[in-house]
């Protein structure tokens, strides 16, 4: 069976990935145990974990573009996403329901499992933007033949532009480069992520 994390190492391809409803499930329980994913159990990551519950279940139900869904019914081949994220990521929480939401709605021509960024860091350092370890990041598989098609991520490039501008500011807290992602996504509902993903694949 076709691993996409045969990429990496044979110690990191240990580490199991998650589908979708897995880590929705992983995002409850470690919120429910004031816990978050990572080596760094700081105070602003566990909140940020248990706010991001909410985030994923508006982003699944936000509506998709219709021509994406049809384009992936008709991929000439298979693909496995794999998309690199952690719990406390409010980007990885607008974004990886939608990813999700498109791979059911793909007829079984997509398929995708989500690993976490701190047990891959192997594959996170081939995948990085700008030099960084930015997430989410989708990676897209050949399903048959493991081949990497392509990326995509970690924000689409309004929302990218927004966090450079907001975190170049030293004036605003942590808390309010958040509010401001999370307004823009909120706006956006969803649907940038989609069309950039629809160019992506032609």
């Amino acid at each position: 069976m076709f691993n996409p994390l045969s990429v990496s190492s044979a110690a990191t391809a240990l580490v199991p990935t998650y589908t979708y409803p897995e880590f929705r499930e992983l995002m409850t329980t470690l919120a429910a145990e004031n816990r978050t994913t990572g080596p760094e159990q700081l105070p602003g990551l566990i909140r940020y974990t248990a706010q991001n519950q909410a985030h994923l279940d508006t982003a699944y139900a936000r509506p998709l573009l219709a021509a994406l869904v049809e384009k992936l019914r008709q991929l000439p081949r298979p693909e496995r996403w794999l998309v690199l994220g952690e719990t406390w990521c409010g980007d990885t929480a607008h974004t990886l329901p939608i990813l999700a939401h498109l791979a059911d709605e793909s007829h079984d021509h997509v398929t995708l499992h989500v690993a976490l960024r701190s047990e891959h860091p192997e594959l996170m350092a081939t995948h990085q933007t700008d030099g960084k370890n930015s997430i989410p990041k989708l990676i897209r598989y050949d399903a048959a033949t493991g081949a990497e098609l392509g990326t995509w991520g970690p924000r689409p490039a309004e929302a990218q532009l927004l966090s450079h501008q907001l975190h170049a500011d030293k004036t605003l807290h942590t808390n309010q480069v958040v509010k401001g992602m999370n307004m823009w996504y909120e706006a956006d509902n969803g649907q940038s992520v989609q069309h950039e993903l629809l160019a992506l694949l032609g």
